[in-house]
């Protein structure tokens, strides 16, 4: 498909950005931890070593380095693709409330610093 030919669906931008996660599948109670590729207001992009099937739902926890801090959601698989053997990404979609990416990412960005 030509760029020309893209029209981009989201309402919210996405930020490149990696916070560890832990998270767990609501049905099967499997608990395990991937780390963010990007997030925006609603969704995030999640990397990690399990296959997520769409439509899966996920208690998920952001883990934010500079203070400690907790953030939780819950989140629905929305598609998933394999990167490499035993490395996969799954985009999310999250529940409300919407996360607030910017600060996130300020914070992320000034632990590196």
């Amino acid at each position: 498909m030509d760029n020309a030919d893209f029209i981009e669906k989201r309402a919210f931008p996405r930020f490149p950005v990696s916070i560890p996660v832990d998270y767990s599948d609501l049905t099967s109670h499997k608990t395990a931890q991937g780390y963010t590729q990007d997030i925006s207001a609603q969704g995030l992009g999640l990397v990690t070593q399990d296959k997520l099937s769409v439509g899966t739902s996920l208690d998920i926890c952001l883990r934010i380095a500079d203070n400690g801090e907790e953030i939780r959601r819950r989140g629905t698989v929305v598609w998933s693709n394999m990167l490499e053997p035993e490395k996969y990404r799954a985009g999310i979609k999250l529940e409300e409330p919407k996360l607030k990416p910017i600060p996130l990412v300020l914070r992320t960005v000034s632990q590196k610093i």
